[in-house]
Protein backbone atom coordinates (compact mmCIF):
# COMPACT_ATOMS: atom_id res chain seq x y z
CA UNK A 1 0.00 0.00 0.00
CA UNK A 2 1.45 3.01 -0.70
CA UNK A 3 0.80 6.13 1.41
CA UNK A 4 2.79 8.27 -0.44
CA UNK A 5 0.47 10.12 -3.52
CA UNK A 6 2.41 10.05 -6.43
CA UNK A 7 -0.26 10.72 -9.19
CA UNK A 8 0.83 10.66 -13.16
CA UNK A 9 -0.86 14.14 -14.87
CA UNK A 10 -0.95 12.48 -17.72
CA UNK A 11 -3.70 9.32 -16.61
CA UNK A 12 -7.39 10.31 -15.08
CA UNK A 13 -7.30 9.62 -11.74
CA UNK A 14 -9.93 7.57 -9.35
CA UNK A 15 -10.53 8.89 -6.01
CA UNK A 16 -12.56 5.80 -4.21
CA UNK A 17 -13.82 5.54 -0.75
CA UNK A 18 -13.63 2.39 1.04
CA UNK A 19 -16.45 1.26 3.32
CA UNK A 20 -19.23 0.29 1.91
CA UNK A 21 -17.69 0.75 -1.66
CA UNK A 22 -14.93 -1.68 -1.59
CA UNK A 23 -15.26 -3.27 1.99
CA UNK A 24 -18.81 -4.48 3.24
CA UNK A 25 -18.46 -2.29 6.26
CA UNK A 26 -22.82 -2.58 7.25
CA UNK A 27 -22.49 -6.75 7.02
CA UNK A 28 -19.34 -6.33 9.34
CA UNK A 29 -20.90 -3.66 11.85
CA UNK A 30 -24.03 -6.05 11.85
CA UNK A 31 -22.15 -9.62 12.91
CA UNK A 32 -20.46 -6.59 15.40
CA UNK A 33 -23.08 -5.35 16.70
CA UNK A 34 -24.99 -9.10 17.20
CA UNK A 35 -22.16 -10.11 19.34
CA UNK A 36 -21.96 -7.47 21.67
CA UNK A 37 -25.97 -7.66 22.19
CA UNK A 38 -27.07 -4.86 19.52
CA UNK A 39 -28.74 -4.60 16.23
CA UNK A 40 -28.94 -2.13 13.61
CA UNK A 41 -32.57 -1.24 12.69
CA UNK A 42 -32.22 -0.13 9.55
CA UNK A 43 -35.23 2.34 9.70
CA UNK A 44 -33.36 5.69 8.59
CA UNK A 45 -30.02 6.14 6.22
CA UNK A 46 -28.08 7.12 9.49
CA UNK A 47 -26.23 5.51 12.66
CA UNK A 48 -27.77 7.63 15.58
CA UNK A 49 -31.23 5.62 16.84
CA UNK A 50 -30.88 3.11 14.71
CA UNK A 51 -28.60 0.81 17.28
CA UNK A 52 -30.40 -0.75 19.67
CA UNK A 53 -30.08 -2.60 22.57
CA UNK A 54 -30.99 -6.61 21.49
CA UNK A 55 -32.01 -6.73 25.69
CA UNK A 56 -34.46 -4.26 26.02
CA UNK A 57 -35.37 -2.89 22.14
CA UNK A 58 -34.16 0.64 22.90
CA UNK A 59 -31.61 2.72 20.59
CA UNK A 60 -28.26 3.48 22.56
CA UNK A 61 -27.29 6.83 23.66
CA UNK A 62 -26.17 9.05 21.14
CA UNK A 63 -23.23 9.57 22.83
CA UNK A 64 -21.94 5.76 23.10
CA UNK A 65 -21.92 5.54 19.41
CA UNK A 66 -18.42 7.40 18.29
CA UNK A 67 -17.48 4.14 21.13
CA UNK A 68 -18.92 1.82 19.25
CA UNK A 69 -18.17 2.76 16.19
CA UNK A 70 -14.53 2.69 17.59
CA UNK A 71 -14.49 -0.14 19.14
CA UNK A 72 -16.00 -1.60 15.89
CA UNK A 73 -12.57 -0.47 13.58
CA UNK A 74 -10.49 -2.13 16.44
CA UNK A 75 -11.70 -5.39 15.68
CA UNK A 76 -12.99 -5.31 11.88
CA UNK A 77 -11.02 -2.31 9.96
CA UNK A 78 -8.11 -5.56 9.43
CA UNK A 79 -10.26 -7.96 8.38
CA UNK A 80 -13.20 -6.63 7.02
CA UNK A 81 -14.62 -8.73 3.27
CA UNK A 82 -14.18 -7.42 -0.04
CA UNK A 83 -17.48 -6.40 -1.62
CA UNK A 84 -18.24 -7.95 -4.79
CA UNK A 85 -16.04 -7.10 -7.87
CA UNK A 86 -14.37 -4.40 -6.31
CA UNK A 87 -10.91 -5.44 -6.68
CA UNK A 88 -10.86 -6.71 -9.89
CA UNK A 89 -12.77 -3.42 -11.33
CA UNK A 90 -9.96 -1.57 -9.54
CA UNK A 91 -7.26 -3.64 -10.94
CA UNK A 92 -8.42 -2.90 -14.39
CA UNK A 93 -8.75 0.54 -13.59
CA UNK A 94 -5.08 0.77 -12.12
CA UNK A 95 -3.89 -0.05 -15.61
CA UNK A 96 -5.27 3.29 -17.31
CA UNK A 97 -5.76 5.23 -14.47
CA UNK A 98 -4.64 6.64 -11.17
CA UNK A 99 -6.02 5.11 -8.31
CA UNK A 100 -6.31 7.15 -4.89
CA UNK A 101 -8.45 5.58 -1.59
CA UNK A 102 -10.10 8.40 0.56
CA UNK A 103 -11.59 6.75 3.71
CA UNK A 104 -12.60 8.09 6.86
CA UNK A 105 -11.79 5.93 8.70
CA UNK A 106 -10.27 6.98 12.01
CA UNK A 107 -6.59 7.69 12.09
CA UNK A 108 -6.02 5.22 14.36
CA UNK A 109 -6.98 2.85 12.71
CA UNK A 110 -5.39 3.25 9.29
CA UNK A 111 -2.66 1.52 9.76
CA UNK A 112 -5.26 -1.29 9.89
CA UNK A 113 -7.16 -0.26 7.04
CA UNK A 114 -3.90 -0.82 4.85
CA UNK A 115 -2.91 -4.26 5.94
CA UNK A 116 -6.06 -5.01 4.98
CA UNK A 117 -5.63 -3.48 1.39
CA UNK A 118 -2.55 -5.02 1.48
CA UNK A 119 -3.54 -8.69 2.70
CA UNK A 120 -6.19 -8.52 0.01
CA UNK A 121 -3.22 -7.20 -2.54
CA UNK A 122 -4.41 -4.47 -3.33
CA UNK A 123 -1.23 -1.46 -3.16
CA UNK A 124 -3.21 1.96 -4.10
CA UNK A 125 -2.64 5.52 -2.48
CA UNK A 126 -4.31 5.76 0.79
CA UNK A 127 -4.97 8.93 2.53
CA UNK A 128 -7.32 8.38 5.92
CA UNK A 129 -9.52 11.88 5.71
CA UNK A 130 -12.15 13.37 8.50
CA UNK A 131 -14.86 15.30 7.45
CA UNK A 132 -16.33 16.47 3.83
CA UNK A 133 -14.27 14.78 1.44
CA UNK A 134 -14.35 17.93 -1.16
CA UNK A 135 -10.86 20.05 0.03
CA UNK A 136 -9.08 16.97 -0.60
CA UNK A 137 -10.66 16.19 -3.92
CA UNK A 138 -9.41 19.60 -5.13
CA UNK A 139 -6.14 19.17 -4.09
CA UNK A 140 -6.16 16.03 -5.79
CA UNK A 141 -7.99 16.83 -8.81
CA UNK A 142 -4.74 19.53 -9.39
CA UNK A 143 -2.66 16.97 -9.91
CA UNK A 144 -3.45 15.47 -13.25
CA UNK A 145 -4.61 17.06 -16.33
CA UNK A 146 -6.83 14.54 -17.37
CA UNK A 147 -11.03 13.54 -15.87
CA UNK A 148 -11.25 12.92 -12.46
CA UNK A 149 -13.63 10.62 -11.18
CA UNK A 150 -14.89 10.54 -6.94
CA UNK A 151 -17.22 7.14 -5.80
CA UNK A 152 -18.59 7.27 -2.40
CA UNK A 153 -22.16 6.02 -0.55
CA UNK A 154 -22.92 8.68 1.17
CA UNK A 155 -25.04 11.26 -0.36
CA UNK A 156 -23.71 14.45 1.48
CA UNK A 157 -20.07 13.37 0.52
CA UNK A 158 -21.22 13.05 -3.29
CA UNK A 159 -22.78 16.62 -2.48
CA UNK A 160 -19.86 17.69 -0.99
CA UNK A 161 -17.61 17.44 -4.07
CA UNK A 162 -20.36 17.97 -6.85
CA UNK A 163 -21.05 21.17 -5.66
CA UNK A 164 -17.15 22.43 -4.78
CA UNK A 165 -15.49 20.63 -7.46
CA UNK A 166 -17.34 20.95 -10.75
CA UNK A 167 -15.30 19.40 -13.02
CA UNK A 168 -14.72 15.64 -10.87
CA UNK A 169 -17.08 12.89 -11.87
CA UNK A 170 -19.05 11.86 -8.99
CA UNK A 171 -20.49 8.20 -9.11
CA UNK A 172 -22.88 7.16 -5.83
CA UNK A 173 -22.11 3.65 -5.09
CA UNK A 174 -24.55 1.50 -3.19
CA UNK A 175 -25.17 -2.43 -3.47
CA UNK A 176 -26.07 -3.09 0.31
CA UNK A 177 -30.06 -3.64 -0.68
CA UNK A 178 -30.70 -3.33 2.98
CA UNK A 179 -29.42 0.28 2.95
CA UNK A 180 -30.81 0.90 -0.68
CA UNK A 181 -34.63 0.76 1.05
CA UNK A 182 -33.64 3.29 3.20
CA UNK A 183 -31.45 6.00 1.65
CA UNK A 184 -32.79 9.69 0.94
CA UNK A 185 -32.59 10.62 -3.15
CA UNK A 186 -29.31 11.44 -4.20
CA UNK A 187 -29.70 14.36 -6.62
CA UNK A 188 -26.09 15.95 -6.98
CA UNK A 189 -24.41 12.60 -8.30
CA UNK A 190 -23.80 12.39 -12.04
CA UNK A 191 -24.04 8.42 -12.20
CA UNK A 192 -25.88 6.40 -9.27
CA UNK A 193 -24.81 2.27 -9.79
CA UNK A 194 -24.94 -0.41 -7.19
CA UNK A 195 -22.34 -2.57 -9.06
CA UNK A 196 -18.89 -2.47 -9.63
CA UNK A 197 -19.51 -3.82 -13.51
CA UNK A 198 -21.49 -0.74 -14.05
CA UNK A 199 -18.87 2.09 -12.56
CA UNK A 200 -16.46 0.03 -15.25
CA UNK A 201 -18.53 0.80 -18.10
CA UNK A 202 -18.92 4.59 -16.88
CA UNK A 203 -15.49 5.32 -16.96
CA UNK A 204 -13.98 3.68 -19.75
CA UNK A 205 -16.86 5.53 -21.14
CA UNK A 206 -15.36 9.08 -19.83
CA UNK A 207 -11.74 8.77 -20.31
Amino acid sequence: MNTSININPNLPLLISDADEVIFEFMKSFEKYLLSNNMYFSYKSFKLNGNIHKKKTNNPVDSTSIPIIISDFFQEYAIKMPLIKGAKIALEELSKVMNVVILSNIPQKFASDRIQCFKDNNMHYAFISNEGPKNIKCLELQKLTNKKVFFIDDLPNQISAVSNYCKNIITIHFLQNKKLLKIIPEVKDSDYNVNNWGSILKIIHNNI
